[in-house]
């Protein structure tokens, strides 16, 4: 807020509140006039926002709230040690031999014949030979 001030108008006196204008985003820079009578409201009026934007400027809102942290704890306190998990990798070859026979095959050039599934209710490529609609589902761990 730029000024607030009484001024006579072509309406009669007229209370002006005149705004800041923003250089970063070229906004604001309006000037406001309110016409308010008796002039002894006027009065009033202008003096109420005169008090009210001193308390607005000595605390502002802006429309964050947080609080203010006596102090931080140190580092050393905060800080947990690094404890390394006990567990053992294992390879389990079969999972992963289905996997392979599927993947590996960079020459395929066209798909093998579809075959109805009764466990799934739908049609799939052929199986390779050696496997098993289960151990394609152990590949994906589901």
């Amino acid at each position: 807020m730029r000024a607030v001030k009484i001024r006579d108008s072509k309406f009669g006196t007229a209370l002006v509140v005149e705004s800041l204008k923003n250089s970063l985003s070229q906004a604001g820079g309006y000037v406001l006039g309110f016409r308010i009578d008796p002039v002894e409201k006027l009065q009033e009026v202008m003096k109420e926002i005169h008090s009210l934007y001193r308390v607005y400027s000595a605390n502002p809102i802006f429309g964050v709230q947080y609080q203010v942290e006596d102090r931080l704890e140190p580092l050393e306190q905060v800080t947990v040690a690094y404890e390394e998990d006990d567990i053992e990798i294992t390879e389990d070859n079969a999972q992963s031999d289905a996997f392979v026979a599927y993947y590996a095959d960079g020459n395929k050039r066209e798909d093998a014949e579809p075959v109805f599934c009764e466990q799934l209710g739908l049609a799939i490529e052929g199986l390779k030979d050696g496997f098993t609609l289960e151990s394609l589902w152990e590949v994906t761990g589901i």
